[in-house]
């Protein structure tokens, strides 16, 4: 399978207690071309947390800390990476509560190398939009997030001048400049990119609307 030079530039991040899992899932990827990276815990991985570009791969049950529990910690964050868990004891009531916290997909051991290579593959793919949009959020100076937030929420310029001690003035020029650095033309537009900006995490406010 030919794989484009951009995808290859992601690392593949694996997550798995058995190491004998995480040395073949090594070297399914790094036959394709990817580099991985390999932690044996979920604790290792928050650890070494970086802002390299990439995909996780994790498994569920781990000792310390569980699959589960270290996307509801990555999700108080920015997290750039989607990421997907691979486990050996899978329910729909799991695989419902992963999706929900933002997994990009959920698969039960074993599966074929082909079927998960298309599902990373695939996963980068649909987490593009959500690297741009957020490359455009984190150009905006803190008080333009400041607008931003109230804006998708519907207050009125008016109301966000009163609520940021500024001019309605100041308001309308910082709401402008969002609109352009989101490259949007209306509020409605703005609020489509809303769900892309979830790799912030809670920090960001809207992401808690």
């Amino acid at each position: 399978m030919n794989i484009d030079k951009t995808t290859l530039d992601n690392t593949i991040f694996l997550v798995d207690d058995d190491e004998n899992i995480l040395d073949s899932l090594k070297d399914i990827f790094e036959i394709f071309g990817f580099k991985t990276q390999a932690y044996s815990s979920a604790v290792d991985y928050l650890r070494e947390l970086d802002d390299r570009q990439g995909c996780l791969i994790c498994d569920i049950s781990m000792p310390s800390m569980t699959g589960i529990e270290l996307l509801s910690e990555l999700n108080k964050d920015t997290h750039l990476r989607p990421v997907l868990f691979l486990t050996g004891v899978a329910t729909v009531k799991m695989a419902i509560k992963a999706i929900k916290l933002g997994a990009s997909d959920f698969m039960a051991k074993p599966v074929s190398p082909n079927v998960l290579l298309d599902k990373v593959l695939n996963a980068i793919e649909k987490f593009k939009p959500s690297l741009v949009i957020v490359h455009d959020y984190q150009t905006l100076i803190p008080e333009e997030r400041q607008v931003f937030d109230l804006i998708v929420k519907g207050v009125s310029n008016n109301d966000v001048a009163k609520q940021l001690d500024m001019p309605v003035l100041s308001i309308e020029k910082h709401r402008a400049s969002v609109m352009k650095k989101m490259q949007v033309d209306s509020l409605p537009r703005l609020m489509e990119k809303i769900p892309y900006l979830k790799p912030l995490g809670e920090s960001l406010e809207c992401n808690n609307l």
